[in-house]
């Protein structure tokens, strides 16, 4: 799903479910918060899929964050797409304001 936030072009992508109301609020809020370090976000692409093999920690969520320059991406896994979301952007976070 394409949409976008602030008039940063978000890509929505999930394997095996369909996104809910409250996950792409989620996407958004998180992308809000970023956005209070970095104002030159152009476009966030989101994949979210299911691992399999560890049922504890199997909601994994990629983050690609387009900048000018090279782009920043982090990965994290969790029990849920609310944790996994959150810890991706701490990790990109960390990568613009550290």
């Amino acid at each position: 799903m394409e949409h976008s936030v602030d008039g940063i072009k978000i890509d929505l992508q999930t394997v095996g479910f369909k996104e809910s109301p409250e996950l792409v609020s989620q996407v958004e809020n998180e992308l809000r918060r970023l956005m209070r370090f970095r104002q030159d976000i152009v476009a966030a692409d989101f994949y979210f899929s299911e691992d399999g093999r560890n049922p504890e920690s199997n909601k994994v969520v990629r983050w690609r964050l387009g900048v000018p320059g090279k782009d920043l991406f982090a990965e994290a896994n969790s029990a849920s797409w609310h944790s996994s979301l959150r810890d991706a952007g701490e990790k990109l976070r960390r990568q613009f304001v550290d």
